[in-house]
C-alpha cells in the first residue's frame, strides 16, 4: 500500500501521511482532542477503601497463543475470534489455554479469579447456522469449559475480594462482515441492540466496537451505530470488545457533552457519500468544510469544559473505558497488540 493511498482493506489503518492529505482538518482536531482527553486524567476511580478489580482484556487470538506473559489480573476477558476456523475442536484448544491462566486453587495468587468469554465472527460453532457440515454431525459432543463463564446474550454476576462484584453482560452479534461460515451477522444497518443489554450492567462484553471508539473511522466506522446508542443508554464502567484488530487500545468513557460532541464531529468528517471517499476525495477539501470547522471548535470547546469541570472544580468521574483487547496486528496474522489492563 502507498503511503498516499487509501487502504487496500477497511479493517487496515490509512498511513498518517494519506490522513493529512485526505483529513487534514480531523487530524488535527483528533490531536487536540486526545491531548485534552489525556490531560483530564482517568475517567474512573475505584471506590476508596475497596480491593481495586484488575481487568485484563483481550481478543482476536485466531487459534494463536500469545509468546508473552499474561499480565497479572482479577478478571480476564477474551471478547472473541478466539479461532480462525470456528470448529469445536480449534475452540476447545483456545478454553483449554485459557484454563491454564485460571487460579488453581482458591486462595493462590496467580491466575485469574474469573475468564469469561464471548464468541466472534470467526467462532463458527456457536451459532447454529454456520457450523460445519462436520460440527453439525458431531451432536453429541460439548466443549468443556471449566470454571470459564461463556455469555451469549446472557450475564453473570462475579464476586471479588473486598465485598466488590461485577456484573457482566456479553452479546456476539455483529455487522455482517462475511459470508454464512461467520457467526451471529446481521445487515449492516439492522437495529440488533436497543433495550438489549440490562441497565445495571458494569462490564459489556461485545466482539463488535461501537461507531467510532477504537474503530477505523477513515473506512466509515466498522462499529455499529445503534450499539453505540444502547451503551449510551446503560453507560458501563467497562466496554471490553475487538474485531478491528486495527483499533487496538483504550479509549476514556466520560458519557458527557464532551464525549457527544466528539462523536458528532467524527459522524460528520467521516460519514460522507461514497463518491467522496478514498480514492474519490480531493487533497485538502476537508479544509474548505466551514461546518467541520465550526463543529471541530464546538467539540473542543466541550472538551476545555469538562477538563476545567474535572481538575478544577473537582467534577466526579463518573465514567469508565472502552477497551479493544485484540492481539493480531492490523490485517497480519502474528498477536503482535499485548493485551490491556484496566482496574475497576
Amino acid at each position: 500500500m502507498s503511503l498516499i493511498s487509501p487502504p487496500d482493506s477497511p479493517f487496515a489503518p490509512p498511513s498518517l501521511i494519506y490522513q493529512l492529505i485526505y483529513h487534514p482538518l480531523t487530524t488535527c482536531f483528533t490531536f487536540v482532542h486526545n491531548l485534552l482527553l489525556y490531560l483530564r486524567g482517568k475517567p474512573y476511580l475505584p471506590p476508596k477503601n475497596k480491593h481495586p478489580i484488575r481487568v485484563v482484556c483481550l481478543s482476536d487470538t485466531h487459534s494463536k497463543i500469545p509468546r508473552y506473559a499474561i499480565p497479572k489480573g482479577d478478571l480476564l476477558i477474551h471478547s472473541g475470534d478466539l479461532t480462525n476456523t470456528g470448529t469445536l475442536s480449534s475452540i476447545q484448544q483456545t478454553i483449554d489455554w485459557l484454563k491454564t491462566l485460571q487460579k488453581p486453587w482458591p486462595g493462590s495468587s496467580d491466575g485469574f479469579a474469573h475468564i469469561v468469554v464471548v464468541a466472534g465472527n470467526h467462532d463458527s460453532y456457536f451459532d447454529e447456522r454456520s457450523r460445519s457440515v462436520h460440527d453439525r454431525q458431531k451432536t453429541n459432543r460439548k466443549l468443556n469449559w471449566g470454571k470459564i463463564h461463556y455469555l451469549q446474550h446472557s450475564s453473570i454476576t462475579l464476586p471479588f475480594l473486598g465485598d466488590r462484584s461485577l456484573k457482566v453482560y456479553g452479546a456476539p452479534q455483529i455487522p455482517k462482515c462475511g459470508g454464512k461460515e461467520f457467526a451471529f451477522q446481521y445487515q449492516r444497518g439492522q437495529d440488533a441492540w436497543t433495550n438489549t443489554i440490562p441497565d445495571d450492567v458494569d462490564v459489556l462484553i461485545t466482539h463488535n466496537p461501537p461507531k467510532w471508539h477504537l474503530d477505523l473511522p477513515s473506512s466509515g466506522g466498522m462499529g455499529d451505530e445503534f450499539e453505540l446508542k444502547e451503551i449510551w443508554r446503560v453507560k458501563p464502567t467497562l466496554h471490553a470488545f475487538g474485531h478491528v484488530h486495527s483499533g487496538h487500545g483504550v479509549d476514556s468513557a466520560w458519557w458527557d457533552e464532551s464525549q457527544r460532541s466528539w462523536e458528532e464531529y467524527l459522524q460528520m468528517a467521516y460519514s460522507k457519500p461514497a463518491e467522496t471517499a478514498a480514492s474519490h476525495r480531493l487533497p485538502l477539501v476537508e479544509l474548505l468544510d466551514l461546518s467541520l470547522w465550526a463543529k471541530g471548535y464546538q467539540s473542543l470547546a466541550a472538551d476545555v469544559r469538562r477538563l476545567l469541570w474535572t481538575r478544577l472544580w473537582g467534577g466526579a468521574r463518573q465514567g469508565g473505558y472502552f477497551v479493544n483487547g485484540a492481539l493480531t496486528y492490523q490485517t497480519g496474522e502474528r498477536l503482535l497488540n499485548k493485551p490491556k489492563v484496566v482496574v475497576l
